[in-house]
Protein backbone atom coordinates (compact mmCIF):
# COMPACT_ATOMS: atom_id res chain seq x y z
CA UNK A 1 0.00 0.00 0.00
CA UNK A 2 2.84 2.19 0.92
CA UNK A 3 4.89 1.48 -2.17
CA UNK A 4 1.50 2.42 -4.44
CA UNK A 5 1.09 5.99 -2.58
CA UNK A 6 4.34 6.92 -3.44
CA UNK A 7 4.25 6.22 -6.46
CA UNK A 8 1.02 7.74 -7.11
CA UNK A 9 3.05 11.10 -5.33
CA UNK A 10 5.75 10.79 -7.74
CA UNK A 11 3.84 10.72 -10.79
CA UNK A 12 1.92 13.42 -9.42
CA UNK A 13 5.48 15.63 -9.12
CA UNK A 14 6.84 15.08 -12.61
CA UNK A 15 3.74 15.93 -14.01
CA UNK A 16 4.07 19.30 -12.59
CA UNK A 17 7.83 19.87 -13.15
CA UNK A 18 7.02 18.62 -16.61
CA UNK A 19 3.73 21.67 -17.18
CA UNK A 20 6.00 23.96 -15.31
CA UNK A 21 9.10 23.65 -17.53
CA UNK A 22 6.96 24.11 -20.80
CA UNK A 23 5.07 26.80 -20.23
CA UNK A 24 5.97 30.22 -21.80
CA UNK A 25 7.50 32.66 -19.27
CA UNK A 26 6.04 35.59 -20.22
CA UNK A 27 8.54 37.89 -18.01
CA UNK A 28 10.77 37.89 -20.32
CA UNK A 29 10.17 39.98 -23.54
CA UNK A 30 10.95 38.96 -26.84
CA UNK A 31 9.68 39.09 -30.43
CA UNK A 32 7.43 35.87 -29.87
CA UNK A 33 5.41 37.82 -27.35
CA UNK A 34 4.85 41.00 -29.15
CA UNK A 35 2.74 41.72 -32.28
CA UNK A 36 4.09 40.53 -35.54
CA UNK A 37 4.21 44.68 -36.69
CA UNK A 38 5.80 45.15 -33.62
CA UNK A 39 8.57 43.88 -34.75
CA UNK A 40 12.28 45.56 -35.14
CA UNK A 41 13.58 45.21 -38.58
CA UNK A 42 17.65 45.77 -39.01
CA UNK A 43 17.99 46.74 -42.66
CA UNK A 44 21.19 47.60 -44.58
CA UNK A 45 21.04 49.39 -47.95
CA UNK A 46 24.06 50.81 -50.51
CA UNK A 47 21.08 51.28 -52.96
CA UNK A 48 21.03 55.36 -52.49
CA UNK A 49 21.50 57.40 -55.95
CA UNK A 50 24.71 59.40 -55.46
CA UNK A 51 25.45 62.30 -57.84
CA UNK A 52 28.60 64.21 -57.58
CA UNK A 53 30.85 66.40 -59.83
CA UNK A 54 33.94 68.89 -59.93
CA UNK A 55 33.35 72.59 -59.61
CA UNK A 56 36.33 75.33 -58.99
CA UNK A 57 37.20 76.27 -55.20
CA UNK A 58 36.12 79.44 -54.20
CA UNK A 59 38.69 81.19 -52.87
CA UNK A 60 40.37 80.72 -49.27
CA UNK A 61 42.08 83.15 -46.40
CA UNK A 62 45.68 82.39 -46.37
CA UNK A 63 46.83 82.37 -42.58
CA UNK A 64 50.16 83.43 -41.16
CA UNK A 65 51.73 80.35 -40.14
CA UNK A 66 55.28 79.01 -40.70
CA UNK A 67 54.82 76.62 -43.53
CA UNK A 68 53.92 78.53 -46.81
CA UNK A 69 53.91 77.04 -50.11
CA UNK A 70 56.00 78.32 -53.35
CA UNK A 71 56.26 77.28 -57.12
CA UNK A 72 54.80 76.53 -60.31
CA UNK A 73 53.23 73.40 -61.79
CA UNK A 74 51.81 72.15 -64.76
CA UNK A 75 50.00 68.89 -63.74
CA UNK A 76 49.20 67.27 -66.45
CA UNK A 77 45.60 65.80 -64.85
CA UNK A 78 44.88 69.60 -63.64
CA UNK A 79 46.55 71.85 -65.06
CA UNK A 80 48.55 74.69 -63.80
CA UNK A 81 48.82 76.08 -60.45
CA UNK A 82 50.78 78.94 -59.44
CA UNK A 83 51.47 79.40 -56.19
CA UNK A 84 53.18 82.97 -54.81
CA UNK A 85 54.64 84.05 -51.53
CA UNK A 86 54.10 87.31 -49.66
CA UNK A 87 56.61 87.56 -46.77
CA UNK A 88 57.91 90.70 -45.07
CA UNK A 89 61.14 90.51 -43.56
CA UNK A 90 61.44 91.64 -39.92
CA UNK A 91 64.37 92.49 -37.14
CA UNK A 92 64.58 88.84 -35.38
CA UNK A 93 62.92 89.14 -31.88
CA UNK A 94 62.00 92.85 -32.31
CA UNK A 95 65.22 94.49 -30.94
CA UNK A 96 65.44 97.98 -31.31
CA UNK A 97 68.42 100.00 -31.58
CA UNK A 98 70.57 97.45 -33.90
CA UNK A 99 73.82 97.95 -34.90
CA UNK A 100 74.64 96.03 -38.48
CA UNK A 101 78.70 95.97 -38.31
CA UNK A 102 81.50 98.62 -38.09
CA UNK A 103 81.17 100.66 -40.81
CA UNK A 104 80.34 97.78 -42.99
CA UNK A 105 80.92 97.15 -46.46
CA UNK A 106 78.04 95.35 -48.88
CA UNK A 107 79.42 92.34 -50.04
CA UNK A 108 75.98 89.84 -51.22
CA UNK A 109 72.78 89.04 -49.85
CA UNK A 110 70.00 86.55 -50.54
CA UNK A 111 67.27 85.29 -49.60
CA UNK A 112 66.90 81.74 -48.27
CA UNK A 113 64.03 79.45 -47.45
CA UNK A 114 64.15 75.95 -46.25
CA UNK A 115 61.79 73.43 -47.85
CA UNK A 116 59.70 70.79 -46.15
CA UNK A 117 61.43 67.22 -47.16
CA UNK A 118 58.41 65.62 -47.80
CA UNK A 119 55.48 68.17 -48.75
CA UNK A 120 55.72 69.19 -52.62
CA UNK A 121 53.89 68.01 -55.70
CA UNK A 122 55.60 68.24 -59.20
CA UNK A 123 58.59 67.51 -60.58
CA UNK A 124 61.68 67.88 -58.94
CA UNK A 125 63.95 67.40 -61.65
CA UNK A 126 62.60 70.56 -63.19
CA UNK A 127 64.66 74.17 -63.43
CA UNK A 128 62.62 77.14 -62.11
CA UNK A 129 63.08 80.30 -62.75
CA UNK A 130 62.31 82.33 -58.79
CA UNK A 131 61.89 86.13 -59.30
CA UNK A 132 61.67 88.65 -55.94
CA UNK A 133 59.71 91.82 -56.19
CA UNK A 134 59.64 94.42 -53.66
CA UNK A 135 55.76 95.17 -52.65
CA UNK A 136 53.90 98.28 -53.26
CA UNK A 137 52.53 98.88 -49.58
CA UNK A 138 53.42 97.71 -45.74
CA UNK A 139 52.32 94.20 -45.20
CA UNK A 140 50.04 93.78 -42.24
CA UNK A 141 50.11 91.09 -40.22
CA UNK A 142 46.82 91.46 -38.14
CA UNK A 143 45.53 91.23 -41.86
CA UNK A 144 43.58 88.03 -43.23
CA UNK A 145 44.86 87.84 -47.11
CA UNK A 146 43.08 85.65 -49.97
CA UNK A 147 44.43 83.22 -52.59
CA UNK A 148 42.73 85.26 -54.73
CA UNK A 149 44.56 88.20 -54.03
CA UNK A 150 46.84 87.94 -56.62
CA UNK A 151 49.95 90.07 -57.71
CA UNK A 152 48.17 93.24 -57.01
CA UNK A 153 50.37 94.11 -53.98
CA UNK A 154 53.68 93.56 -56.25
CA UNK A 155 55.87 96.50 -57.47
CA UNK A 156 56.84 94.62 -60.82
CA UNK A 157 59.24 98.21 -61.33
CA UNK A 158 61.61 96.89 -57.96
CA UNK A 159 62.99 93.69 -59.18
CA UNK A 160 65.20 92.49 -56.09
CA UNK A 161 66.47 89.40 -56.97
CA UNK A 162 66.35 86.42 -59.43
CA UNK A 163 67.21 82.94 -59.92
CA UNK A 164 67.33 79.88 -62.12
CA UNK A 165 67.48 76.23 -60.98
CA UNK A 166 67.06 73.57 -58.66
CA UNK A 167 66.70 73.34 -54.58
CA UNK A 168 70.10 73.19 -53.52
CA UNK A 169 71.17 71.51 -50.00
CA UNK A 170 72.68 74.06 -47.05
CA UNK A 171 73.63 72.50 -43.99
CA UNK A 172 71.90 68.90 -44.69
CA UNK A 173 68.64 70.73 -45.56
CA UNK A 174 66.97 71.54 -48.56
CA UNK A 175 66.38 75.16 -49.50
CA UNK A 176 65.95 77.70 -52.47
CA UNK A 177 68.26 80.11 -52.26
CA UNK A 178 67.59 83.31 -54.27
CA UNK A 179 70.63 86.12 -54.43
CA UNK A 180 69.92 89.86 -55.02
CA UNK A 181 70.84 91.31 -57.76
CA UNK A 182 69.50 94.68 -56.73
CA UNK A 183 72.80 95.71 -54.72
CA UNK A 184 71.64 99.52 -54.34
CA UNK A 185 68.77 97.93 -52.33
CA UNK A 186 70.53 95.59 -50.07
CA UNK A 187 73.33 98.81 -49.83
CA UNK A 188 71.06 100.58 -48.61
CA UNK A 189 70.31 98.91 -45.56
CA UNK A 190 73.70 99.20 -44.59
CA UNK A 191 74.10 102.42 -45.12
CA UNK A 192 70.68 103.89 -43.78
CA UNK A 193 71.20 103.26 -40.33
CA UNK A 194 67.80 104.34 -38.99
CA UNK A 195 66.13 101.52 -40.93
CA UNK A 196 67.65 98.96 -38.56
CA UNK A 197 66.47 101.25 -35.51
CA UNK A 198 63.38 99.61 -35.08
CA UNK A 199 61.09 96.66 -37.10
CA UNK A 200 58.67 100.16 -37.56
CA UNK A 201 60.99 102.05 -39.09
CA UNK A 202 62.28 98.96 -41.11
CA UNK A 203 58.93 97.41 -41.90
CA UNK A 204 57.97 101.38 -43.31
CA UNK A 205 60.60 101.49 -45.84
CA UNK A 206 61.29 97.77 -46.21
CA UNK A 207 57.59 97.07 -46.73
CA UNK A 208 57.81 93.18 -48.29
CA UNK A 209 58.48 90.38 -50.50
CA UNK A 210 56.64 89.56 -53.20
CA UNK A 211 58.16 85.93 -54.81
CA UNK A 212 57.14 83.96 -57.31
CA UNK A 213 57.82 81.16 -59.47
CA UNK A 214 55.72 82.09 -62.56
CA UNK A 215 57.90 82.55 -65.09
CA UNK A 216 59.15 79.33 -64.98
CA UNK A 217 59.16 77.51 -68.34
CA UNK A 218 57.03 74.57 -67.83
CA UNK A 219 55.11 71.81 -69.52
CA UNK A 220 53.01 68.41 -68.92
CA UNK A 221 55.53 66.55 -70.77
CA UNK A 222 58.91 66.60 -69.37
CA UNK A 223 59.07 69.90 -67.44
CA UNK A 224 56.31 69.55 -65.19
CA UNK A 225 57.68 72.08 -62.64
CA UNK A 226 56.78 71.56 -58.48
CA UNK A 227 55.44 73.41 -55.68
CA UNK A 228 56.76 73.35 -52.40
CA UNK A 229 55.96 73.43 -48.80
CA UNK A 230 58.55 75.92 -46.88
CA UNK A 231 59.51 76.25 -43.39
CA UNK A 232 59.42 80.26 -42.51
CA UNK A 233 60.68 79.86 -39.09
CA UNK A 234 63.18 77.22 -39.68
CA UNK A 235 66.68 78.83 -38.42
CA UNK A 236 67.85 78.92 -42.21
CA UNK A 237 65.37 80.51 -43.42
CA UNK A 238 65.77 84.42 -43.64
CA UNK A 239 66.69 87.55 -45.74
CA UNK A 240 70.66 87.51 -45.52
CA UNK A 241 73.15 90.86 -45.63
CA UNK A 242 76.79 89.90 -46.11
CA UNK A 243 79.58 92.51 -45.36
CA UNK A 244 82.93 93.29 -44.35
CA UNK A 245 83.88 95.36 -41.07
CA UNK A 246 85.26 98.67 -42.82
CA UNK A 247 86.73 98.92 -46.51
CA UNK A 248 87.94 95.84 -48.37
CA UNK A 249 91.78 95.35 -48.32
CA UNK A 250 94.01 92.46 -48.55
CA UNK A 251 93.81 91.74 -44.43
CA UNK A 252 90.32 92.39 -44.54
CA UNK A 253 88.12 89.51 -45.87
CA UNK A 254 86.18 88.27 -43.42
CA UNK A 255 82.30 88.38 -44.57
CA UNK A 256 80.44 88.65 -41.69
CA UNK A 257 76.14 87.89 -42.15
CA UNK A 258 73.23 89.45 -40.55
CA UNK A 259 69.71 87.48 -41.02
CA UNK A 260 66.28 89.25 -40.90
CA UNK A 261 63.74 86.67 -39.90
CA UNK A 262 60.10 86.00 -41.44
CA UNK A 263 58.46 85.14 -37.80
CA UNK A 264 57.76 87.08 -34.99
CA UNK A 265 54.69 89.17 -33.71
CA UNK A 266 54.94 91.67 -36.68
CA UNK A 267 55.73 89.07 -39.08
CA UNK A 268 53.29 88.60 -42.03
CA UNK A 269 53.39 85.51 -44.51
CA UNK A 270 50.72 84.51 -46.69
CA UNK A 271 50.34 82.73 -49.98
CA UNK A 272 48.20 83.74 -52.67
CA UNK A 273 47.44 81.13 -56.16
CA UNK A 274 46.32 81.51 -60.10
CA UNK A 275 44.67 77.85 -60.91
CA UNK A 276 43.82 77.11 -64.16
CA UNK A 277 42.28 73.73 -65.43
CA UNK A 278 42.37 75.00 -69.29
CA UNK A 279 46.00 74.87 -69.35
CA UNK A 280 46.51 71.35 -70.13
CA UNK A 281 44.09 69.85 -67.56
CA UNK A 282 42.30 66.70 -68.30
CA UNK A 283 39.28 66.80 -70.88
CA UNK A 284 36.83 65.74 -68.19
CA UNK A 285 37.50 67.30 -65.41
CA UNK A 286 37.58 70.59 -68.04
CA UNK A 287 33.90 69.46 -69.12
CA UNK A 288 32.65 69.48 -65.17
CA UNK A 289 34.06 72.67 -64.39
CA UNK A 290 32.87 74.65 -67.04
CA UNK A 291 29.44 72.48 -67.66
CA UNK A 292 29.09 71.94 -63.69
CA UNK A 293 26.31 69.40 -62.96
CA UNK A 294 25.09 69.26 -66.54
CA UNK A 295 24.60 66.19 -68.09
CA UNK A 296 27.28 67.17 -70.81
CA UNK A 297 29.53 66.47 -67.69
CA UNK A 298 30.96 63.22 -68.23
CA UNK A 299 31.03 61.61 -64.13
CA UNK A 300 33.50 58.91 -64.69
CA UNK A 301 35.94 60.73 -62.48
CA UNK A 302 35.86 63.18 -60.31
CA UNK A 303 38.80 65.34 -59.32
CA UNK A 304 39.84 66.69 -56.24
CA UNK A 305 42.87 69.50 -55.48
CA UNK A 306 43.74 71.31 -52.58
CA UNK A 307 44.37 74.94 -52.11
CA UNK A 308 42.13 76.76 -53.71
CA UNK A 309 41.67 74.58 -56.71
CA UNK A 310 38.92 72.27 -56.88
CA UNK A 311 36.53 70.68 -54.89
CA UNK A 312 33.57 67.61 -55.20
CA UNK A 313 29.90 68.80 -54.43
CA UNK A 314 27.54 65.74 -53.76
CA UNK A 315 23.98 65.24 -53.67
CA UNK A 316 22.12 62.51 -52.19
CA UNK A 317 18.38 63.66 -52.46
CA UNK A 318 16.74 60.01 -51.81
CA UNK A 319 17.86 59.79 -48.14
CA UNK A 320 14.56 61.48 -47.52
CA UNK A 321 13.19 58.33 -48.75
CA UNK A 322 14.43 56.88 -45.11
CA UNK A 323 11.31 58.77 -43.85
CA UNK A 324 8.29 57.06 -44.71
CA UNK A 325 5.27 56.36 -42.37
CA UNK A 326 7.75 54.62 -40.18
CA UNK A 327 10.30 55.74 -37.72
CA UNK A 328 13.95 55.04 -38.50
CA UNK A 329 17.03 54.68 -35.95
CA UNK A 330 20.38 54.92 -38.29
CA UNK A 331 23.33 52.82 -36.75
CA UNK A 332 25.72 53.96 -39.31
CA UNK A 333 25.61 55.74 -42.63
CA UNK A 334 28.81 55.89 -44.63
CA UNK A 335 30.20 57.38 -47.76
CA UNK A 336 33.26 55.75 -49.77
CA UNK A 337 35.23 57.46 -52.57
CA UNK A 338 37.62 54.86 -54.25
CA UNK A 339 40.39 56.38 -55.80
CA UNK A 340 40.96 55.18 -59.52
CA UNK A 341 44.03 53.34 -60.20
CA UNK A 342 44.76 53.83 -63.18
CA UNK A 343 45.74 57.24 -62.97
CA UNK A 344 49.63 56.63 -61.44
CA UNK A 345 49.77 59.28 -57.52
CA UNK A 346 53.63 59.30 -57.62
CA UNK A 347 56.50 57.79 -59.49
CA UNK A 348 59.95 58.64 -59.70
CA UNK A 349 60.59 62.15 -59.37
CA UNK A 350 56.97 63.32 -60.58
CA UNK A 351 55.23 63.10 -57.12
CA UNK A 352 51.64 63.66 -57.05
CA UNK A 353 50.80 62.46 -53.45
CA UNK A 354 47.41 61.96 -52.65
CA UNK A 355 46.09 64.12 -49.92
CA UNK A 356 46.52 62.53 -45.91
CA UNK A 357 42.76 63.47 -45.11
CA UNK A 358 40.15 65.12 -46.56
CA UNK A 359 36.67 66.47 -44.61
CA UNK A 360 32.62 65.53 -46.20
CA UNK A 361 31.12 69.33 -45.13
CA UNK A 362 27.38 69.88 -45.09
CA UNK A 363 26.40 72.54 -47.39
CA UNK A 364 23.34 75.05 -45.93
CA UNK A 365 20.73 77.12 -47.99
CA UNK A 366 23.22 79.65 -49.35
CA UNK A 367 25.10 77.11 -50.41
CA UNK A 368 27.73 77.68 -48.06
CA UNK A 369 29.45 74.74 -46.26
CA UNK A 370 29.38 74.02 -42.78
CA UNK A 371 30.07 71.25 -40.23
CA UNK A 372 28.08 67.78 -40.16
CA UNK A 373 26.57 66.84 -36.79
CA UNK A 374 29.37 63.95 -36.82
CA UNK A 375 32.15 66.44 -36.70
CA UNK A 376 30.88 68.68 -33.83
CA UNK A 377 31.89 66.23 -30.79
CA UNK A 378 34.83 64.36 -30.20
CA UNK A 379 33.34 61.24 -29.79
CA UNK A 380 31.23 61.31 -33.23
CA UNK A 381 34.28 62.70 -34.79
CA UNK A 382 36.56 59.49 -33.76
CA UNK A 383 34.06 57.85 -35.91
CA UNK A 384 33.91 60.43 -38.60
CA UNK A 385 37.05 58.99 -40.95
CA UNK A 386 38.34 61.33 -43.44
CA UNK A 387 41.76 59.64 -43.01
CA UNK A 388 42.88 57.95 -46.59
CA UNK A 389 42.87 53.90 -46.05
CA UNK A 390 46.07 52.95 -48.23
CA UNK A 391 44.80 49.11 -47.64
CA UNK A 392 41.28 50.09 -49.83
CA UNK A 393 42.60 52.91 -51.88
CA UNK A 394 39.88 54.99 -50.40
CA UNK A 395 38.41 57.61 -48.19
CA UNK A 396 35.28 56.63 -45.82
CA UNK A 397 33.46 58.95 -43.78
CA UNK A 398 30.77 57.70 -41.51
CA UNK A 399 27.88 60.32 -41.55
CA UNK A 400 25.20 59.11 -39.49
CA UNK A 401 24.05 61.45 -36.82
CA UNK A 402 23.74 63.95 -39.64
CA UNK A 403 21.70 61.78 -41.75
CA UNK A 404 19.77 60.58 -38.71
CA UNK A 405 18.72 64.63 -38.30
CA UNK A 406 18.13 64.79 -42.03
CA UNK A 407 15.26 61.73 -41.89
CA UNK A 408 13.99 63.53 -38.66
CA UNK A 409 13.38 66.42 -40.26
CA UNK A 410 15.24 68.74 -38.17
CA UNK A 411 18.22 69.22 -40.52
CA UNK A 412 17.66 69.83 -44.36
CA UNK A 413 19.40 68.19 -46.91
CA UNK A 414 20.87 70.61 -49.04
CA UNK A 415 23.91 68.34 -50.31
CA UNK A 416 27.86 68.38 -49.27
CA UNK A 417 30.76 69.71 -50.29
CA UNK A 418 34.56 67.02 -50.75
CA UNK A 419 37.37 69.35 -49.63
CA UNK A 420 41.14 69.36 -49.11
CA UNK A 421 41.96 69.59 -45.61
CA UNK A 422 42.35 67.66 -42.43
CA UNK A 423 38.59 66.69 -41.00
CA UNK A 424 39.57 67.92 -37.30
CA UNK A 425 37.51 71.10 -37.03
CA UNK A 426 40.58 71.86 -35.06
CA UNK A 427 42.43 72.57 -38.22
CA UNK A 428 39.38 72.15 -40.39
CA UNK A 429 39.93 76.29 -41.45
CA UNK A 430 43.51 75.91 -42.38
CA UNK A 431 42.91 74.72 -45.87
CA UNK A 432 45.78 76.62 -47.18
CA UNK A 433 48.15 73.74 -45.41
CA UNK A 434 47.26 71.50 -48.39
CA UNK A 435 47.97 71.38 -52.02
CA UNK A 436 47.74 67.45 -52.81
CA UNK A 437 45.72 65.69 -55.17
CA UNK A 438 43.37 62.92 -55.79
CA UNK A 439 41.63 61.61 -58.61
CA UNK A 440 38.41 59.23 -57.74
CA UNK A 441 36.40 56.92 -59.31
CA UNK A 442 32.97 59.06 -60.63
CA UNK A 443 29.33 58.35 -60.38
CA UNK A 444 29.57 56.83 -63.62
CA UNK A 445 32.15 54.73 -63.03
CA UNK A 446 31.92 51.25 -64.02
CA UNK A 447 33.10 49.46 -60.67
CA UNK A 448 34.70 51.87 -58.11
CA UNK A 449 31.67 54.54 -57.96
CA UNK A 450 31.15 56.45 -54.59
CA UNK A 451 28.41 55.38 -52.64
CA UNK A 452 26.41 55.61 -49.40
CA UNK A 453 25.48 52.43 -46.89
CA UNK A 454 22.96 52.85 -44.57
CA UNK A 455 22.53 50.35 -41.62
CA UNK A 456 19.08 51.45 -39.82
CA UNK A 457 16.38 49.67 -37.81
CA UNK A 458 12.55 50.54 -38.77
CA UNK A 459 10.21 50.90 -36.56
CA UNK A 460 7.07 49.11 -38.13
CA UNK A 461 4.18 51.04 -35.10
CA UNK A 462 5.34 54.63 -34.67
Amino acid sequence: MKLKTHTNILLILLSITLFTNCKKDNRVLDNSVLPLEDELQSVFSDTFKIDAFTVLSEEIPSFNTRFKFLGANQDPVFGRTDINLYVAPIIKDNVTNTIIGNNPTYVSSEIILKADNVQFTGDTTTVMTYSVFETNKKLENSQVYYSNKGDSLADFSKLVGSYVGKLTFLNNSKVIRIPVTNTVFANSILTNTTLVQSNENFQNTIKGFYITASGSNINPLNAQGNIYKFDLEDTTSGFYLRYLNGPPSPTNTVVNSYKFVFYGTTASRFNVSSYSAISGGNTLLIKQLFNKDSVLAPRTNLFIKGFASTKIKIKIPSLKNLADSHKVSINRAEIAFKIDPTYSTSGGTKQYAVPSGLSLLALDSLGKVTLVTDQTTSGDLNRYGGYFDASSNSYVFNIMRHVQQIVNGTKKNYGFMLVVTDPNPLVLNTRDNFIERAIFAGTAHPTLQPKIGISYIKFRNN
